[in-house]
């Protein structure tokens, strides 16, 4: 599957708009579901999608899955209770 989110269609914002606009977006429904479907299949235990919003060559507005996930912590060892002090 693609990274691109599909049917998500992120806007920049109109000049006129307030500060805690940040942008605005359109989704086309069928074409979310669609690719809702498919990415839950083969995420089927993920809580959560994170995407950015990007600006094409073209100057078109398009969402990308993010998928950066945060490395596992190294397993610590047990501490030993056998202080040699």
């Amino acid at each position: 599957m693609s990274d691109m989110v599909g049917g998500i269609y992120p806007k920049v914002k109109s000049e006129r708009s307030p500060d805690f606009v940040i942008c605005k977006m359109s989704i086309n429904v069928s074409q979310f579901r669609e690719w809702m479907q498919g990415h839950m299949k083969e995420n089927p235990n993920e809580e959560w999608i994170n995407m950015d919003f990007l600006v094409s060559r073209a100057g078109k507005g398009y969402a990308k899955l993010d998928n950066w996930k945060p490395e596992q912590a190294p397993e610590q060892q047990p501490v030993s209770e056998d202080v040699p002090f």
